[in-house]
């Protein structure tokens, strides 16, 4: 019975905690077995109440540090705080019996129980009401998601259905028997603009292929496609489209997709045309540092698809035969490890009078690029004096506009060091952007990055 008791006041009060609302917990005299009980067990079910109701360690905490005599009851107040105000009551009378145990005659003790179902009545019927409106907000996000009726899954479809059961018939089937197949050889292969992708070294039959096209074709892949290169927002979990393949448009496209009103291969160009004046300005000399010395090493400074993407691309053109040549003299390092001995790495050999740092943040708050960020900024006032100029010499920004007054709060000259790229395009698909452009163009030239822009481009189509 006791626990029982227990049970039900921790429910409703955690009920009430939730809802915003005052409860008063009846005296511990009605719960006590003894004189001489503790209450421990019942007091840290209240102060687990506070915790689990969203009030954290400070409420569970409170509870844990008041010894309340047997005089006193609790009331919580948790509109936006919790208040616990300790009262005095009456004492009631204490019963002993035989069995060495004192019962109470609480004669208030049905009201309270009245108060209970009261409140919990009224705390249940406000609890449906906000799961009623929850299920209303789910339903509108799944109507923009998918308008309409929901479509069934993916995994119930009859073309689904139908690849599984080939699955399982083709499930013992080796590799090396399918490759013995010319025909089937000789149909797994695709080729364009000089790339040739030989697919038939999956373990998968021409019957495979047929069904999967089937299951596009049922899934409506290609108008999805579509969507996504006119720039329809189909992230909905951000309402966002997804342009990367924007970021490659030529200008003669220019015009034809629009996100919000806004021209996005024009936007595209624009910041392309001014990588390129900047790169040229850098490659020719006219941009020095600091000390007027030439600049000729670039250190580009991000993480995750900031700096993958771009190290990606250096590694292939770096052995290229237009790479070699174009890169002779310069420089190129990048930083996305916050461990102080990648950092010395990379700076090692380096002349920061001739060191040019890109951050690359959409955000310019990423907690390890700005760390890294910081690094390299003393690292260039250590060398040359802590002037805000050198800042303005010997450091640009990739970042969103929406980061502009961070950009500036860090001592970037905005006006001319300052590359930005939007919300449609991912991190991980940024190499067509400012992320790769900056640092890419100015190691080989910004032609060879126009040429892999091209190449790009290319495979859109």
């Amino acid at each position: 019975m006791l626990i029982c008791k227990n049970a039900l006041f921790v429910f409703l009060f955690g009920l009430q905690i939730l809802n915003g609302e005052s409860f008063q917990i009846p005296s511990r005299r009605g719960f006590q077995r003894s004189p001489s009980f503790e209450y421990n067990t019942l007091y840290e079910s209240y102060s687990s109440a506070l915790f689990s109701a969203g009030h954290g360690q400070r409420g569970q905490n409170h509870f844990r540090n008041k010894r309340l005599s047997s005089d006193d009851h609790i009331v919580v107040e948790s509109d936006e705080r919790i208040n616990v105000v300790l009262e005095n009551e009456v004492q009631p009378q204490l019963d002993y019996h035989s069995d060495g145990y004192a019962h109470t005659a609480h004669h208030n003790y049905p009201k309270v129980i009245l108060q209970a179902d009261k409140l919990g009545r009224s705390a249940h019927a406000r609890l449906m009401g906000k799961h009623q409106q929850d299920q209303h907000r789910i339903s509108e996000f799944m109507s923009k998601v998918i308008p309409g009726s929901k479509p069934p899954l993916v995994s119930s479809t009859t073309e689904w259905k139908r690849l599984e059961r080939h699955a399982e018939e083709i499930e013992s089937t080796h590799l090396r028997d399918l490759l013995k197949d010319p025909v089937r050889c000789e149909s797994m292969f695709a080729e364009y603009d000089g790339v040739y992708f030989d697919y038939s070294r999956q373990r998968a039959t021409l019957k495979t292929m047929d069904l999967l096209f089937d299951l596009a074709e049922k899934q409506e892949l290609e108008s999805r496609i579509r969507g996504m290169f006119n720039g329809e927002k189909i992230n909905f979990t951000e309402d966002r489209a997804v342009l990367h393949t924007a970021l490659r448009a030529s200008k003669d496209e220019i015009g034809t997709i629009f996100v919000d009103g806004i021209d996005v291969v024009q936007e595209v160009h624009d910041v392309l045309d001014q990588i390129k004046s900047f790169t040229e300005a850098f490659r020719s000399g006219e941009i020095k540092g600091y000390t007027g010395k030439r600049m000729r090493n670039i250190v580009s400074v991000g993480i995750g698809g900031s700096y993958l993407g771009p190290e990606f691309l250096h590694e292939v053109l770096k052995t290229e035969t237009n790479g070699v040549t174009t890169s002779l003299g310069y420089n190129l390092r990048f930083l996305a490890n916050v461990d102080p001995v990648d950092v010395e790495r990379t700076c090692a050999d380096l002349d920061p009078e001739e060191t040019l740092i890109i951050i690359v943040s959409k955000t310019f708050t990423t907690a390890e690029t700005m760390l890294n960020a910081r690094t390299m900024r003393q690292w260039l006032w250590d060398f040359m004096g802590d002037d805000i100029d050198v800042v303005k010499k010997h450091v640009v920004a990739c970042s969103s506009i929406s980061a502009l007054e961070n950009v500036k709060d860090f001592g970037i000259d905005t006006e001319k060091y300052f590359f930005r790229f939007w919300d449609w395009v991912g991190g991980r698909y940024s190499v067509c952007g400012a992320a790769g452009a900056v640092p890419i163009s100015l190691l080989y030239g910004y032609d060879l990055f126009e040429d892999f822009l091209e190449g790009a481009r290319s495979m859109d189509k």
